[in-house]
């Protein structure tokens, strides 16, 4: 018996791996992954028709999973985003670290770098947890003393570009893994329905060098050919936000990369050296 459940221990405890290999593998490349472990951040935007000319590639394709099982190719704004987050994983943190992703009213105060005047811009006015999505009452944060495979919560976030928009946030842990699906329940008139903007993150734990290697993804889907046309609008602010979002996690995770808020260098961006095509 006992060599029954040391076997099945044993089992359990590589399949965790796997997963972990196998997510950071289907997430990473062996460039991307050389870049991060420096310090840098590895972005990439896309906005159909790209008719501000600072699209990075013609093409963003989402890495199929669990969790990622849409067709975002129909989707006309794409970024991502790579990084290596260090992170010391035990007990204690971990439990903080899952708590981090219910407390939806530490995203209030969010900032990018925003080129139109070339300063830092609050996009992310006020965010708060809220009882569900039909009644809206504002709640306080959760915090739990245990950790679920998955969670569902519910919360309202105001933006300056969007206005108030409510989401629901799908939490998912696999081992040392989290991942977190947060989508819009409402539509962005008059550009999208519900559910067709969504921030999706990965954060894949690295039991050598002690921290999540991290992987963003924001989608959105813009039903408009004549304002995906009309110049007005730009895959850098997109891009921009995801970044800000990004620096803020890590704020919130105690690190300060505040010097890391500004995505792109607006001579390099003109002159088309971020292409990869």
């Amino acid at each position: 018996m006992r060599k029954i459940i040391a076997g099945f221990l044993v089992l359990i405890s590589c399949s965790c791996l796997f997963a972990e290999e196998d997510l950071k593998k289907l997430l990473f490349s062996a460039t991307d992954l050389s870049r991060v472990n420096t310090g840098e951040i590895v972005s990439r935007m896309f906005l159909k028709f790209n008719a501000t000319n600072e699209n990075t590639d013609q093409i963003i394709s989402i890495p199929k999973t669990k969790y990622t099982n849409v067709d975002y190719s129909v989707y006309e704004s794409i970024c991502d985003e790579k990084a290596f987050i260090p992170y010391v994983l035990n007990e204690k943190s971990k439990l903080d670290f899952y708590n981090t992703f219910l407390g939806f009213s530490q995203l209030k105060g969010a900032d990018y770098w925003t080129f139109n005047g070339a300063k830092k811009v609050t996009f992310i006015l006020d965010s708060y947890t809220i009882e569900s999505p039909k009644k809206r009452k504002m709640i306080s944060d959760a915090t739990t003393d245990t950790i679920k495979d998955y969670l569902v919560s519910y919360y309202v976030q105001e933006d300056n570009k969007f206005g108030k928009l409510c989401f629901k946030s799908e939490l998912f842990n696999e081992g040392d893994n989290f991942v977190t699906v947060n989508s819009t329940i409402d539509q962005i008139f008059p550009i999208n329905r519900a559910g067709e903007y969504a921030i999706i993150s990965f954060f894949i734990y690295d039991n050598e060098k002690k921290g999540f290697y991290y992987y963003a993804v924001s989608v959105m889907r813009i039903r408009s050919d004549l304002i995906l046309k009309s110049g007005k609008l730009y895959a850098t602010t997109f891009s921009n936000r995801l970044r800000g979002g990004t620096v803020h996690v890590a704020k919130i995770l105690g690190l300060n990369w505040n010097d890391k808020i500004i995505t792109w260098d607006i001579d390099k961006l003109n002159k088309g050296l971020y292409r990869n095509y």
